[in-house]
């Protein structure tokens, strides 16, 4: 998701036990380390920095790679958690011996539980990302599968919002409970399986999702494979791709419209068959590398341009509308008049200057079942 939902899911765990034994700071501390995955976007620029070969595909193979895994969370968190302790200790040591409030402070609380602070903080990042489409590494370097959950969009106004709450929650109850520690403990973990709880929720809505696009099929189609795909901001708009052996169809589904299936925004995009071109842009390293990043999801469209011969791919989860065929950013390799490959990599289908449309469209889409 977001860096900064990711940062607040952080501070909210913070508030599950931790910020009432080590002190203020672990709300700060926790949000911060739960944002340390995402630094693995500066892995590509600092690549190109040293000189090494980086393509327009370094990004895809990078980001939500090793960082974003349930195994490297644990040596992420201890340069954190080592940062934490001794920033902790230098403040203390510049505390006046004498100071009355020194006779009656806590104890600082021990190394491990900053550590386990910092771990559950990191730890939330690649579990929420799981919860997306977009894929994430959560066994690397084990296994570089990528695992999507297609439960959540990376931006949600409803999910978002609920942290907020959680923490706004938590901090009032700080100020005006007899018994602050019980208050927050309460008011925190209510929040974190409520938030739970709507994450779960957006699994069962794409199930369902997948069931009515289904029920749109013409009569006697075999599914090879249906997914669905939760539109920017909420969890009850859909994108739902069946494919067949005839080809894609791509439907808008609303959970909460009244509309009648024949009525419901459609697109079909038919199976071309495999050919010279085809076969030898699958052959390419970029290739391998998208249809790893896509999960296979993919849809192969070769046409004849000007003398060149174009193929493209096309990342089936993401569109310009939610029942649209073109994907946004296709893998293109473009062949020359000698069959030479004079292009390779991904190509923005949507011109920038119209993403404001697109956003303004997407946004009507929420509201409009």
């Amino acid at each position: 998701m977001d860096t900064i939902t990711q940062a607040l899911l952080g501070a909210t765990t913070a508030q599950l036990g931790f910020r009432q034994r080590i002190g203020r700071d672990a709300g700060w501390m926790a949000a911060a380390a739960a944002v340390v995955p995402d630094l693995d976007i500066f892995v590509a620029p600092l690549l190109s920095l040293t000189g090494a070969e980086v393509d327009g595909l370094a990004g895809l193979r990078y980001h939500r790679g090793l960082s974003h895994s349930l195994l490297a969370a644990p040596l992420l968190s201890l340069p954190v958690a080592v940062l934490w302790w001794w920033i902790r200790r230098s403040l203390r040591r510049r505390e006046r011996p004498d100071a009355p409030h020194m006779t009656t402070s806590k104890p600082p609380p021990p190394f491990w539980m900053l550590y386990l602070c910092v771990l559950v903080a990191v730890a939330t990042h690649p579990l929420l990302d799981w919860t997306t489409s977009y894929g994430t590494c959560l066994l690397a370097p084990l296994s570089e599968a990528r695992y999507a959950l297609d439960a959540a969009p990376i931006i949600d106004l409803i999910y978002t919002p609920l942290l907020v709450l959680t923490l706004l929650g938590c901090w009032v109850a700080r100020r005006v409970s007899r018994r602050p520690t019980r208050a927050t403990l309460i008011v925190g973990w209510t929040g974190f399986l409520l938030s739970c709880g709507y994450l779960a929720a957006g699994r069962i809505c794409h199930d369902v999702a997948i069931a009515r696009a289904e029920r749109l099929l013409p009569p006697g189609q075999t599914v090879v494979r249906a997914d669905a795909y939760p539109a920017l901001g909420t969890i009850f708009l859909w994108r739902a791709v069946v494919e067949t052996p005839a080809g894609w169809h791509a439907t808008r589904i609303h959970l909460f419209s009244s509309a009648a299936p024949e009525t419901w925004k459609t697109s079909f995009a038919p199976r071309q068959a495999d050919n010279e071109w085809i076969d030898r842009a699958r052959r390419t390293p970029e290739y391998e590398t998208y249809r790893w990043f896509t999960s296979g999801r993919l849809r192969a469209e070769n046409e004849r341009l000007d003398g060149t011969h174009v193929v493209k791919f096309h990342d089936m989860r993401y569109a310009e509308t939610q029942w649209g065929a073109e994907s946004l950013w296709p893998l293109v390799v473009s062949f020359g008049p000698e069959g030479e490959i004079i292009f390779v990599g991904r190509k923005r289908e949507l011109p920038r200057r119209q993403f404001a449309n697109h956003a303004s469209q997407a946004w009507n889409d929420l509201w409009n079942p």
